[in-house]
C-alpha cells in the first residue's frame, strides 16, 4: 500500500468452518507491510488483507496460499461527496417465462464504473447512483453483488445506491416481478457505450434497441434463453422487450440470478480487454481490480460486516441479533458458492 504510512492492515480468514481476523500490522514509512500466518483448517478457506482509509474499507485479492511468500498490493483512495460521474459499463436484463399467476420475474444487473481517482460517497439523501424501476414492478429484491444490501434503498420508483464506490467496477443486481400488462417493457440505457445483454426465456419473446442483435441462445440446467447483445449502446436509447400472448409456464427460481452473475463475468472480461491501462497503484491510483468470484465477494461482505460491528461503540441486543442473522446467511451462501466451485473444478 505505497504512500500511506501508519495504516492498520488486517489479515482475514473466511471459510465455512470459522471466519475472522487473524492478525494486523501497521504500514511502514513507505506504505509497505509484512504479515505472517500459517494456513490451516478447511482447504477452501480464503485469506486476504484489508485496510480502512477515510472510513472506507478496501480489500486485496485473495492471497495465494500455495506459496511461502506472497506479495499483494492494496490500493486506498481519498473520498469525495462531489458529483463524480458513475458510468454504466454493462447492463444485463433477464426475463423468465410467465408463471401460473401470469407474472414474470425480471433480473437486472449493472456494472457501475468509477473512472476517477477518488472514492465517491453519498452526501446526505443524495445517492451515489440511481436508476428507475418500471411502472408496475412488485416484489422488488436486491440480489447478490458487490454492494451491501443495507446501502441500497428502493423508494419513489427508483433504486438508489448509497454505498461508497471506489475507483474500478462494482456489480449491482436486483429483481422484481411484472404482470402481463407491464409488457412491452421499456428499459432506458443509462450510459453511452455500455454493453447491453438481454436474456429471454420465452421462445418467441424479442428485444429491440439500436445495435441490439440476436445471438446464439444459452442453456443453463435445461432452461434455454434467447440472447440479444449489443457491444456499445448509444446514450439515451431504450430497449423494448415484447412477450408473446401465450407463453410457457416456468417454475419460479433464483437460477436467473446465477445466469445474471455469468453475464456480469462476461462483461468484466470484455472490460478488462478494452479499458485503458491502469495507472500505478498508489494512494490516488485508479486501476480497477479484476472481477471477484462469488465466494470472494461473500468473503469480503462478511469481513465488512465484522468491521462495521467492531467499529460501532454501542451495539444494542437487537443490532447484535440482526448482525448474527445476516452473518449466518452470508456464511451459508459462502458454503454454497464454494461447493459450486468444487463441482466446476
Amino acid at each position: 500500500m505505497r504512500g500511506v504510512e501508519g495504516t492498520w492492515v488486517v489479515l482475514h480468514r473466511v471459510a465455512v468452518d470459522r471466519s475472522g481476523p487473524l492478525d494486523s500490522v501497521r504500514t511502514g514509512r513507505d506504505g509497505r507491510f509484512t504479515v505472517r500466518y500459517t494456513p490451516g483448517g478447511n482447504e477452501d478457506a480464503i485469506y486476504f488483507v484489508s485496510a480502512t482509509h477515510d472510513g472506507i474499507a478496501y480489500f486485496s485479492p485473495p492471497l495465494d496460499t500455495a506459496h511461502a511468500v506472497e506479495e499483494t498490493e492494496l490500493a486506498v483512495f481519498d473520498t469525495t461527496s462531489a458529483p463524480v460521474p458513475i458510468h454504466v459499463r454493462g447492463h444485463h436484463i433477464v426475463v423468465t417465462a410467465r408463471e401460473t399467476d401470469g407474472r414474470r420475474e425480471v433480473v437486472e444487473v449493472f456494472e457501475l464504473a468509477n473512472d476517477s481517482s477518488v472514492t465517491r460517497v453519498a452526501s446526505g439523501d443524495i445517492p451515489v447512483w440511481s436508476t428507475t424501476l418500471p411502472d408496475g414492478a412488485s416484489d422488488i429484491r436486491i440480489g447478490q453483488g458487490d454492494l451491501s444490501e443495507d446501502a441500497i434503498r428502493i423508494d419513489s420508483g427508483r433504486v438508489r445506491v448509497y454505498a461508497p464506490l471506489a475507483p474500478g467496477i462494482k456489480q449491482l443486481s436486483y429483481a422484481y416481478r411484472m404482470g402481463a400488462d407491464g409488457f412491452p417493457l421499456g428499459r432506458p440505457v443509462e450510459s453511452r457505450g455500455a454493453l447491453l445483454e438481454v436474456l429471454l426465456e420465452e421462445p418467441n419473446a424479442v428485444a429491440t434497441a439500436p445495435g441490439l442483435a440476436r445471438v446464439d441462445p444459452v442453456t443453463v440446467e435445461s432452461r434455454t434463453f434467447n440472447r440479444f447483445l449489443a457491444q456499445e449502446m448509444p446514450g439515451g436509447a431504450v430497449v423494448r422487450i415484447e412477450m408473446p400472448r401465450s407463453a410457457l409456464v416456468s417454475r419460479r427460481g433464483w437460477m436467473v440470478a446465477v445466469i445474471a452473475v455469468i453475464a456480469g463475468a462476461m462483461a468484466f472480461l470484455f472490460l478488462r480487454v478494452t479499458r485503458r491501462a491502469p495507472q500505478r497503484l498508489a494512494r490516488r491510483s485508479s486501476g480497477a481490480p479484476p472481477a471477484p468470484r462469488a465466494a470472494e465477494r461473500l468473503a469480503h461482505e462478511i469481513a465488512e460486516l465484522d468491521a462495521r460491528m467492531e467499529s460501532t461503540p454501542a451495539v444494542s441486543e437487537q443490532d447484535r441479533a440482526a448482525y448474527a442473522q445476516r452473518r449466518a446467511l452470508l456464511k451459508s451462501a459462502l458454503a454454497t458458492a464454494l461447493d459450486e466451485e468444487r463441482r466446476q473444478g
